[in-house]
């Protein structure tokens, strides 16, 4: 008998507890169905934007230099100064020595 006191005292306080559990998860529900969620997006849209401004100006900021680098292409030249004015001098001294022997 001993055996069975035992076991039915077991099962009596598992069942107890198991009502304490089912309680306590009755409460839980009720304190979920009472509580709302609100979807928020705020910060998630501001996130966006300041990226989007962010995108905007270095855009913007790319856009400037590629017109500057256009606008340098535009006005280099192929040959450098240095070579024009090289070539202008040797033709000036060839053009001189010419003459200079011609009314020799």
């Amino acid at each position: 008998m001993t055996k069975l006191e035992l076991l039915s005292e077991l099962l009596v306080e598992e069942l107890h507890s198991f009502k304490q559990e089912v309680t306590r998860l009755e409460q839980i529900e009720k304190n979920l169905k009472n509580t709302t969620i609100k979807a928020d997006s705020t910060n998630i849209e501001k996130l966006i934007e300041e990226h989007l401004r962010k995108l905007n100006a270095h855009q913007s900021a790319q856009q400037k230099n590629q017109e500057e680098i256009v606008k340098r292409i535009k006005h280099s030249r192929t040959i450098p100064n240095w070579l024009i004015i090289l070539a202008l001098f040797l033709f000036l001294s060839q053009a001189f020595a010419i003459i200079y022997l011609l009314l020799r």
